[in-house]
């Protein structure tokens, strides 16, 4: 079992905004939060973590549900851990509770700060080859920074290995739940989910899955993967507060809420769930990457937080 240690924590500032970073608990975005100059008024743009959890750390298979963390060297989950790249068998530890490899495992690991700056900083994950099963070395590098009305996350990710590697990446936030009083986004595929959270082939968006004009985000069990978007999000609160997303280089979006949480979670991912597998299959739609020895992959979202 491995305890992950939230601190230290890092704090950037500029102007209202203040972020809180814990590099080695996963390189995680633990706070972002906005103070309201003639109020005081504070406003989370993204679910905190919780006190407890900041005081005493957390195991890093049962993470909690807060902040926003890399993913790094895939996305969501892969059949059993299991693939085949290039005639090589990979195997992946499966993750505790599930029936599949989960997130990369990046996020489960120390990350350090190799810059700090009042309103930027970057952190760094160097994945050995072999570690947790992955056959291949790389370097993560993720800054973030903060301007006069939100957050910028850029990651990338380096092949250190002789061989070439099979990648993706992408970010995992989760946004306060009253924030899907009205959701937007656009997106020209859907890959619908298996019992057991695996994308199946892609297909058109339909009625019941479509955000193109905006609209509230049921409060029910809801997983779904989208691919062909255009990198663009709105969410919006009862109160007319709003966070709009733009990435850059990420042309699928996880959509997941479970029913009756705080949370929601609107993910903007390099490629789709099982895309190690489905890529034999769907090719390049499935946003599969191959990072050739010393190339680099790299991605980016801005979350712009507007008060009305």
């Amino acid at each position: 079992m491995t305890w992950l240690s939230v601190a230290p924590e890092t704090t950037l500032q500029h102007g209202a905004f203040k972020a809180v970073l814990a590099p080695a608990a996963g390189g995680r975005l633990t706070r972002l939060m906005s103070t309201e100059a003639s109020t005081g008024e504070v406003t989370d743009w993204l679910v905190p973590l919780d006190d407890a959890v900041r005081a005493a750390g957390f195991e890093a298979t049962a993470w909690p549900k807060a902040g926003c963390y890399p993913l790094v060297p895939f996305s969501n989950r892969i059949r059993g851990g299991h693939f085949v790249f290039e005639g090589r068998s990979v195997q992946l530890p499966i993750h505790p509770g599930e029936r599949h490899a989960l997130h990369g495992g990046s996020h489960r690991m120390p990350w350090q700060l190799i810059r700090q700056e009042p309103q930027s900083a970057t952190m760094v994950y160097r994945h050995p080859e072999g570690e947790h099963g992955w056959p291949w070395a790389f370097r993560a590098e993720q800054d973030v920074v903060l301007d006069n009305n939100g957050v910028t996350l850029r990651l990338r990710v380096t092949n250190e290995s002789a061989a070439a590697m099979p990648c993706g990446c992408g970010f995992h936030p989760y946004f306060p739940a009253h924030f899907g009083h009205r959701l937007q986004f656009r997106a020209g595929a859907v890959w619908p989910p298996t019992a057991d959270f695996l994308a199946l082939g892609p297909t058109q968006v339909d009625a019941q899955q479509d955000y193109a004009a905006p609209r509230t985000l049921p409060d029910l069990e809801l997983t779904q993967y989208y691919g062909e978007w255009d990198g663009q999000a709105m969410l919006v609160s009862a109160d007319g507060r709003s966070i709009h997303m733009k990435a850059e280089a990420l042309t699928h979006l996880v959509l997941h809420r479970p029913a009756g949480k705080g949370y929601f979670c609107v993910e903007p991912v390099s490629h789709v769930a099982d895309a190690a597998n489905l890529a034999q299959q769907s090719g390049p739609r499935t946003g599969w990457q191959i990072l050739p020895p010393g190339e680099t992959l790299a991605c980016s979202v801005r979350i712009a937080c507007l008060a009305s």
